[in-house]
């Protein structure tokens, strides 16, 4: 049944921020019937489990940006670098308990990447360690959701199971994308090519991103991933190289006043304020969270 409600936030949003191109079947994102639960989702992002969140929605534009990724309670969603849960605490409930929720993490091969280009070597040990994430994280992620979370299981990139090709509905990368090319390009082509093997025919590929300045070099340190900024039209033409057709765009965490130039990258601005230069840390406070990409892609069917 469709949702009233999700149709009109939708349909907002579209209007005020989303640029939608036509996608290979001859559509845009207008043509489609909201799937969003726009009341579901309202509970989620309202829930005392995100009390310590909600301070970052003004920046993050959590609902305008669920409602771009137009997910439905129903839909098995993959997400990419879970980390400390922030997106988890709403992707979870919101799909819980008639969807699933997966996690997904580096490969073996960027993790041992990611210690040698900070001059250090992980053991094997560690690494064998690291390869029960998919056993060990779930217990973990299920603390972020209701007693009836819909943790289905967790991944690694260059392994992904066989059985789940063409069982997820989308997989999102919230500002992740710079820990996947940093090491080399080739781990962000892995992921994008394991996320089109997991996506069924239309499923939707969600992308939010620290947006580096057109007028940088295409290898430059500034917009490879090593600041955590990356270049617009290089996301996009990475998931078109990898067979993704875009399908939707929008400016709801753009930020202008984020020049993305600095020397401790997206990290000298919030949350992280991370240098030494406290006396500035007031500047980058007013000045807020990074300038963001927010792209959809879907897989043709």
């Amino acid at each position: 049944m469709r949702n009233t409600l999700s149709v009109i936030a939708l349909a907002a949003l579209l209007i005020t921020g989303c640029n939608a191109p036509q996608s290979q079947a001859g559509k845009t994102s207008e043509d489609t019937a909201a799937r969003l639960d726009q009341a579901k989702l309202d509970t989620v992002l309202a829930d005392p489990r995100r009390d310590a969140d909600r301070q970052r929605d003004a920046y993050r534009h959590t609902a305008q940006t669920m409602a771009l990724f137009d997910l439905s309670p129903h839909d098995n969603v993959v997400e990419v670098l879970p980390g400390g849960g922030w997106y988890t605490r709403v992707l979870l409930p919101y799909v819980s308990p008639d969807g699933g929720w997966y996690g997904i993490n580096y490969s073996r091969d960027l993790r041992k990447g990611i210690f040698a280009a900070s001059g250090r070597e992980i053991s094997d040990e560690a690494l064998a360690e690291y390869g029960q994430w998919p056993q060990t994280y779930p217990p973990m992620a299920a603390k972020n959701g209701p007693p009836n979370g819909a943790v289905k299981g967790a991944m690694l990139f260059g392994e992904v199971p066989s059985s789940h090709y063409g069982q997820m509905d989308a997989v999102l990368f919230i500002r992740a994308l710079h820990h996947l090319n940093r090491i080399d390009p080739k781990y962000l082509e892995e992921a994008i090519a394991d996320s089109f093997h997991l996506l069924k025919p239309g499923g939707m590929v969600g992308v939010v991103q620290h947006r580096a300045k057109e007028d940088y070099g295409d290898v430059d340190y500034d917009t490879t991933g090593n600041k955590g900024y990356m270049k617009q039209s290089y996301i996009i033409a990475m998931f078109e190289k990898g067979g993704f057709v875009l399908d939707g765009q929008s400016e709801i965490n753009a930020n202008p006043k984020d020049t993305a130039d600095y020397e401790n990258g997206v990290w000298t601005l919030p949350p992280s304020l991370r240098g030494k230069d406290e006396a500035m840390q007031d500047h980058y406070i007013q000045i807020g969270e990074s300038d963001r990409m927010t792209l959809r892609f879907r897989k043709p069917d």
